[in-house]
């Protein structure tokens, strides 16, 4: 599912655009960066998620990652499922510079099954899933 060709262009981009959605489809737009491949089928990545997009995925588990090169506008969409969420960091008040007033801040660790692989581009292109190469 992910080649290695597309595995060093996710490596070498390291930050991409996360997409959930509530049960309501209501949509919501994030941003994720320390992105690893530890196999073709999954993509995992850590950050500083705001709430709404963890309680996104605790109620519907799939997310659209989008990985692109910004100087050419080119890159992947990846389709998929959360396996696993890890809390790996929590801000609660001890770097208020850091922090938004409310709620704690935490860094979660995801790891998506990739289901579907697609071109990504704001030039024309197909949203047909990408057979990859061998």
């Amino acid at each position: 599912m992910i080649s290695e060709k597309m595995k060093k262009f996710i490596e070498a981009i390291n930050y991409a655009y996360v997409a959930s959605a509530d049960q309501r489809s209501r949509p919501h737009l994030a941003a994720g960066s320390g992105i690893r491949i530890p196999d073709p089928h999954h993509i995992t990545f850590e950050a500083w998620f705001c709430h709404k997009t963890l309680e996104n995925v605790a109620e519907v588990p799939r997310l659209a990652i989008v990985i692109v090169d910004p100087s050419s506008g080119a890159g992947y969409q990846f389709l998929g499922r959360v396996e696993k969420t890890d809390e790996i960091g929590i801000l609660n008040g001890y770097a208020p510079e850091l922090e938004e007033p409310g709620l704690p801040q935490v860094e979660t660790r995801m790891v998506v099954q990739v289901e579907e692989v697609l071109e990504f581009s704001h030039g024309p292109h197909t949203d047909h899933p990408i057979a990859v190469e061998s």
